[in-house]
């Protein structure tokens, strides 16, 4: 079996965006795959025949990204769109082919099926022909009035008015609900009756967004909209259950803006109570770390009373259930990746250490796509160390052809966050470098998820105790495999992988070289470049450059840069409006100072999401760049 090797990231297949019809008789679901010749990502809409187990490309367009089974289970989904419509074809399922379907004179994002040939949609307008030119004469600057006034892969913030509508397909008739000009639609949900709609918004003040989100009930039959919750909680998704709304948020108060979620339920008066169990302190969604997965998917299903969801807990994504009778229940550990709901079975994509996104039966766990990696796997073995008055788990991956009479480079690699984890699912880079000979090694400091808040709670601590975690991990890993060249130890990481390596390099030379991506350096400029900074630096480190600027300046890596003797090289994206360039800017500037030897890559048109996302060339001279650094000084 061949050695993974960088490039193996072109054959990669991803399944992502699952979808069941409503006679439970067929799945969609998107196949991403990278085109290194456009340098892009093609997407296609596949459909898998549950009781053939069968699965089979829906269009030849490699770009569908919206895709839904209307009430006669026919697979409608966004063909095109161009400067007056969004088309819309339908599958038909019995002989194989596609024909129009609809066409909204709309930019579409977001489609409910209701019931009578009714849709509920989010979309914004089109821009008239004087509009694109005007657009296109003013391309050359940006007017800023707000603040955020970037998003991270989203680009400057062009003020584009979204709307709710009900759309009639028989009628070809689309009737607006409400249009959101002064405020950001963030979730929505809609009754059985459809006679009410819930919404949840941000506003801003004086020009500032607000961090927490309005609940508005709509009532169509009383001609009424009243805020029910006002400016109390982040959402992250909401649903209707007969006269109640099941939402899950969090209020901040416990962990800040990092705090895991509870469920509630809220009456249309807006009374609420928490009913969700006081200990259950999970981390809602997904947030298990990788570079082997393109796409997204749901991470509630509301069905039948009973919410369904997924928890990032003890380094597996776990789904569970919760039903009207506060009934908790785990209906399967491991990685699940996103789910659907069917009448009495659920399917769902999982990763292990050994596949990509596959997919799955959860009745009897059957696979029924399989996405095994074709080349060598590193193995990967675990122990528990005891830091900071906790017992955390630590993993070692070892080379395929790894001889316990040698001695390896090793590379202490730390993810992002800091409210993801790793685990022991497949990781391409980590693979390549355990194929290229490298012990790699990896754990969850204080600050991951998976742990309850008290554990990701790290405010105003960044560089104390999750260094100490960090450095008695590598201390234990060591001791424990006398494998690892103590004298040819790297680090690296990006986003708070990435400020952790900034810190680790200014407090200790126990490392030979580093490299840092999308890091912080400096939260004090931090906080007024970044699209989350003017809320998350003062949340993070306890602290503002007005009031208190030595608390935050001390915890700003930058502050000791002057201490820095490890040879480190930089990545950064010039589009990365979460941890801007000017972060690694300064860093780089300052060891550059110090007659240490650095490099930077700055990659154009990239941002925060590089290595995961990245436009396929640069994802592979990324990790190409990374190698041959670490390849000069350890080996």
């Amino acid at each position: 079996m061949e050695k993974t090797k960088i490039k193996d990231i072109l054959d990669y297949k991803f399944y992502s965006n699952l979808e069941i019809s409503y006679d439970n008789k067929y799945l969609a679901f998107k196949s991403s795959k990278a085109n290194l010749k456009e340098n892009k990502y093609d997407s296609f809409l596949n459909l898998y025949d549950i009781e053939k187990k069968a699965s089979y490309k829906v269009s030849d367009n490699n770009n569908i990204n919206l895709f839904f089974f209307d009430r006669e289970n026919i697979l409608i989904f966004k063909e095109k769109s161009d400067d007056k419509y969004d088309y819309f074809y339908k599958k038909d399922m019995t002989l194989n082919v596609s024909q129009p379907c609809f066409k909204i004179n709309k930019n579409v994002s977001f489609i409910k099926v209701l019931k009578d040939g009714r849709f509920l949609i989010k979309a914004s307008d089109k821009l008239s022909k004087e509009e694109r030119e005007e657009e296109k004469e003013n391309s050359f600057y940006k007017e800023i009035t707000k603040v955020p006034f970037y998003y991270n892969g989203l680009g400057y913030d062009n003020d584009k008015i979204e709307s709710l509508y009900f759309y009639d397909k028989d009628k070809d008739e689309l009737k607006e609900i409400r249009k959101f000009d002064n405020s950001k639609l963030q979730s929505f949900a809609i009754n059985d009756n459809l006679d009410k709609i819930a919404v949840t918004v941000l506003k801003s003040y004086n020009g500032v967004g607000n961090l927490k989100e309005d609940l508005i009930l709509i009532d169509f039959k009383k001609n009424i909209e009243k805020i029910i919750i006002r400016d109390k909680f982040s959402y992250y998704d909401i649903f209707f259950d007969n006269d109640r709304i099941v939402f899950v948020g969090s209020d901040h108060k416990k962990g800040g803006i990092n705090e895991d979620c509870f469920i509630y339920e809220i009456n249309f008066q807006g009374n609420y109570i928490k009913i969700s169990p006081d200990d259950f302190d999970k981390s809602f969604g997904n947030s298990i770390g990788t570079d082997a997965r393109f796409g997204s998917g749901r991470s509630f299903y509301f069905k039948n009373s009973t919410l369904y969801f997924l928890v990032t807990e003890k380094e597996e994504s776990k789904l569970y259930s919760f039903d009207k009778e506060k009934n908790l229940k785990l209906l399967k550990d491991g990685c699940v990746e996103e789910f659907v709901v069917g009448d009495n079975k659920i399917y769902y994509f999982a990763m292990d250490d050994k596949r990509l996104s596959h997919l799955k039966d959860l009745n009897n766990d059957e696979i029924l796509i399989d996405n095994k990696v074709k080349s060598a796997i590193g193995k990967i073995e675990e122990f528990y160390f005891e830091s900071n008055g906790d017992k955390i788990r630590g993993f070692v991956l070892l080379p395929t052809d790894f001889d316990k009479n040698k001695i390896y480079p090793t590379l202490l690699s730390i993810h992002g966050g800091p409210k993801t984890e790793f685990s022991n699912i497949f990781h391409h880079e980590h693979q390549v470098f355990s194929n290229d000979g490298y012990i790699v090694i990896y754990t969850n400091p204080h600050g991951s998820s998976g742990n309850g808040v008290a554990y990701s709670d790290i405010r105003g601590k960044y560089g104390s105790i999750d260094y100490e975690d960090l450095m008695k991990f590598t201390n234990e890993a060591i001791k424990r495999y006398p494998q690892i060249d103590i004298n040819n130890l790297g680090v690296y990481g990006g986003s708070y992988g990435g400020f952790m390596t900034n810190w680790i390099v200014s407090h200790t030379d126990r490392f030979k070289a580093a490299n840092s991506q999308r890091s912080i350096s400096n939260w004090t400029s931090f906080y007024g470049v970044s699209d989350i900074g003017y809320y998350f630096a003062p949340d993070q480190t306890g602290a503002n450059p007005w009031d208190n600027l030595n608390k935050m300046w001390e915890q700003s890596p930058i502050k000791h840069a002057k201490n820095v003797k490890t040879p480190t090289m930089f990545i950064h994206s010039d589009e990365d409006y979460r941890c801007p360039l000017e972060q690694g800017l300064q860093m780089y500037t300052r060891i550059k100072e110090n007659g240490v030897d650095s490099k930077m890559y700055i990659f154009h048109g990239e941002n925060h999401e590089l290595s995961r996302s990245g436009k396929p060339k640069a994802r592979i001279k990324r990790l190409e760049a990374i190698k041959e650094w670490f390849d000069t000084y350890l080996k």
